[in-house]
């Protein structure tokens, strides 16, 4: 039997074109919010605790990526939920940047629908659902 909850992703992107790919993409497999940038994910996650899991540019106005899965981590204490990061900004250093403020994955822009898919299941499914 299929779950019949649909897993919550919360997408913290500043881009509109980004945010209308994450919605043709995600949409049909997911309940996915959305926030234009760290201060309004964090607005976003205080309301919504059930989060199955997180997918988040790095450079944004406001607060950046970064600091808003810090945040989150901290201040809402939501350790055990999935962050995915999706950026152009890819190298090495930037991967480990992300490691380190509590990312759990890494997906360098552009992605392709499948790309993208694939990067969210395994994340899901590393939380264990």
């Amino acid at each position: 039997m299929a779950d019949e909850r649909r897993r919550r992703l919360l997408v913290v992107e500043d881009s509109p074109m980004m945010v209308r790919m994450y919605r043709m993409v995600l949409g049909s497999r997911y309940d996915v919010a959305f926030a234009a940038d760290g201060l309004e994910g964090l607005d976003a996650a205080a309301r919504e605790p059930a989060l199955d899991g997180l997918v988040v540019d790095i450079n944004m106005p406001g607060m950046d990526g970064l600091e808003f899965i810090r945040r989150l981590r901290g201040e809402l204490g939501m350790r055990d939920v999935p962050a995915l990061v999706c950026s152009t900004e890819a190298t090495d250093a930037d991967r480990e940047a992300a490691r380190q403020a509590g990312a759990t994955g890494f997906i360098p822009k552009p992605w392709t629908p499948p790309e993208l898919l694939a990067a969210v299941e395994a994340q899901l499914a590393g939380r264990g659902g």
